[in-house]
């Protein structure tokens, strides 16, 4: 890339904007355009190293809150109490790509590519006519994936709120979780 070894490259900002002139029809820089995949493996390795390879805690303070709003919705959505009260038929939640890596690298379906422009992923909620169980289906970008510790696409609610157990976080745990971070980072220094 023409760059010396001893500088400061940083790979999220090439990316997005090698990204965001492709979107918008934008002329690019022909240098970039030749290395696009040497910056978007270097993007989503630098995510992964900062993820800690999907450590727990990490994750936690990634996708924790969403995960325990997923979970508060969802259960919400299966037995809604008040009974007269009507759960939601659609829940809409917006992010960045750099949210869409740590929460599909939490459900295991992580391809380690780097989420298109306007990627989506979609959680829709499932209840079979006659045994009355319930399902979730995970799709990104349009395409079902099976979340780790499902057996297929369509997986049993319990199996899926196990998984998403893992990592949800309350509001306190998670300001408690950030406290102890904090910490660590302050005697690492």
């Amino acid at each position: 890339m023409g760059i010396n070894d001893d500088t400061d490259v940083d790979f999220f900002l090439l990316l997005d904007n090698i990204l965001a002139e492709q979107v918008h029809n934008l002329p690019s820089c022909p240098v970039l355009k030749d290395f696009q995949e040497t910056v978007e493996r270097r993007s989503v390795d630098s995510l992964l190293f900062l993820l800690e390879d999907g450590s727990r805690e990490v994750l936690q303070m990634s996708v924790g809150l969403l995960f325990y709003t997923l979970r508060k919705n969802i259960t919400e959505a299966v037995d809604p109490s008040p009974p007269a009260e009507k759960a939601r038929k659609l829940i809409l939640y917006a992010s960045h790509d750099t949210t869409l890596i740590p929460l599909m690298v939490a459900l295991g379906t992580f391809d380690r590519k780097w989420p298109p422009y306007a990627a989506d992923v979609t959680l829709e909620l499932y209840q079979h006519q006659q045994s009355k169980e319930w399902f979730v289906r995970m799709s990104y970008h349009g395409e079902e994936r099976v979340v780790k510790g499902c057996r297929a696409g369509l997986c049993p609610l319990q199996e899926f709120l196990q998984v998403l157990s893992q990592y949800s976080v309350s509001p306190e745990e998670y300001n408690s979780l950030c406290s102890q971070m904090d910490g660590n980072q302050q005697t690492d220094s």
